[in-house]
């Protein structure tokens, strides 16, 4: 799991992978010399996302981007089963990435627990993984959660991302 940067200036073009623990570094790099006379188009408008939240999308950032808290408010609002539903994620590890976060964002404890989500994937009504070790070991791999002790996980800043990313590509359609 890294960070990737793209620095284009003129006569200059940087393409590079950071480790995370730079994301503090680059936020406030960031927030200390934006140029706000700039205008950036976003990737998705926030009218795009109303469409799939019923409302307006109070998560979306300045350029229109879903952030966390949008992600985690989004989960909040919707049963897991209706999550699994819009996305039809297929593979486990999708669906246990989905749940984590749904049980995340719902003040579940975290981190949680296999037995946390065989019980958030009956709430779903959807068969839990027959070979959950082996699933979660996949889910690991992908960086999309994090083993923060052997039998204990939680969601990473890249599972966020990829369902902040499923969510614009399903406003979009």
């Amino acid at each position: 799991m890294s960070i990737q940067l793209s620095i284009k200036a003129s006569g200059l073009n940087i393409v590079a992978n950071l480790k995370d623990e730079a994301l503090a570094a680059l936020i406030a790099l960031v927030q200390e010399n934006r140029d706000e006379n700039v205008q950036q188009a976003p990737t998705s408008s926030p009218a795009s996302l109303e469409s799939l939240t019923g409302g307006s999308f109070a998560g979306t950032g300045p350029a229109g981007y879903i952030n966390e808290q949008g992600i985690k408010d989004f989960l909040k609002a919707h049963g897991a089963a209706e999550l699994l539903n819009r996305l039809k994620w297929d593979s486990f590890s999708e669906k246990i990435l989905l749940l984590g976060a749904w049980y995340e964002a719902r003040g579940g404890s975290t981190p949680w627990r296999s037995s946390d989500m065989d019980e958030t994937f009956k709430q779903a009504k959807e068969k839990p993984p027959g070979n959950f070790p082996r699933d979660i070991r996949n889910t690991i791999k992908s960086g999309w959660v994090h083993a923060e002790t052997p039998r204990t996980y939680s969601v990473t800043r890249s599972g966020w991302n990829k369902i902040g990313h499923a969510m614009e590509s399903l406003a979009q359609q």
